[in-house]
Formats: C-alpha cells, structure tokens, sequence
C-alpha cells in the first residue's frame, strides 16, 4: 500500500492554488485524496474537500467519484448536511464526459443543507472529512470525479471534473504482465521437456 502523504501534500497546494484563482477555472467542488487507512480486510480512502471561489454550493449540488474499485456496501461517510449514494452508472452532469466503467460502483456525495456553502473553503468539513472503505489498499492516480454547482453571485449552474486518487483495480497493468513474459518462457520449455519424458 502506498500513503501518499507527499502527494497529499501537493494535492492541497494545488487545491489552494485553486481556491485563489476561483472563477477563471470554474474549479467548483474539488475532491483530493487525504489518505488509505488500513482497515479490517482493506482501507478506508478519505477525501479532503474544497469549494472554491466564486462557487456557491446549493441545496441538491453534488460530486461524484467514479469507478471506486473494491468499494465496501454502506461504508462511505460525509460530514453532516451531505448525503452518500452507491451506484453502477455515476451522477454525472450533463456538460461532463468522464471515463465511467459501468461494472465499478460511483459514490456521489449530495449536499442537503439548507443555507448556501459560499467558497473558498478548504478542507469543507474538516480534513479527511469524505471518503468509503474498500477491500483495496493499493491507489489509481488516474480515478476521476465531476461536480455540479453554482456560481457566486450570479447563481448559475457550474459544472467540473478532474481527476482523484481511488483504489486500483485489482488487473496487473500492461507493463507489469510484461515483467512475467521473460520467466513464463524458460518455464514453458522446462514443462515442455518434462512432457515428451
């Protein structure tokens, strides 16, 4: 399992970045990965969360993680005033395209407060304050989140996606099969061998 505190680190330099610069990226809601807490039989995977300027977050505003591979049934949390859904196709929005593996469950974290959160806040809730468990301890760099809230002042639907540290699949890469190949063949011809014997 890898910790990525230096990444973690350099996650939330980028996500302050984010913050002050606010509007001319449309950042919106901006999951970083905290860290992979081992667990009984896997980690929990915890968020820090920002919203930046120029975002408005309303009642019903969301952001999605997807493909979070290993997820554990009922095990994603959120700080309160926020609610958690599992499923097989994420919440994504509609000026979106994302990279969504229809086998792999999406957590979407849903905001059900009353008042408007107003950015910039970091971490939103606390540090580590979203997340869900996995059987998985190893990380995918390359995972992706998107989110859907509203500018400030004007109060108009803003939409994002980037990408967000999750859990591996468990499917070597292609390069490490690769490492297999030079010990698979010398193996083949001891069996070989053995078999005309």
């Amino acid at each position: 399992m890898r910790h990525l505190s230096s990444r973690a680190s350099f996650g939330a330099l980028l996500s302050a970045a984010a913050l002050l610069i606010g509007n001319a990226v449309q950042a919106d809601i901006i999951p970083i990965f905290n860290v992979a807490t081992p667990i009984g039989g896997g980690c929990e995977f915890s968020y820090n969360v920002s919203v930046a300027t120029g975002t408005r977050v309303n009642t019903g505003d969301y952001f999605t993680i997807y493909d979070f591979n290993g997820y554990i049934a009922g095990s994603e949390f959120a700080p309160a005033d926020w609610s958690t859904s599992a499923q097989l196709v994420g919440i994504t929005p509609v000026t979106q395209i994302v990279v969504d593996n229809p086998t792999v469950m999406n957590i979407t974290f849903t905001y059900t407060g009353l008042a408007p959160i107003f950015g910039p806040v970091f971490p939103l809730g606390g540090p580590g304050a979203f997340g869900a468990d996995s059987t998985i301890c190893t990380t995918n760099d390359a995972g992706q989140y998107a989110s859907h809230t509203h500018g400030n002042p004007n109060n108009l639907p803003q939409e994002n996606n980037g990408f967000v540290v999750t859990p591996s699949s468990t499917v070597p890469e292609t390069s490490s099969l690769m490492l297999l190949v030079p010990g698979l063949v010398p193996l083949g011809m001891i069996l070989r061998r053995r078999a005309r014997k």
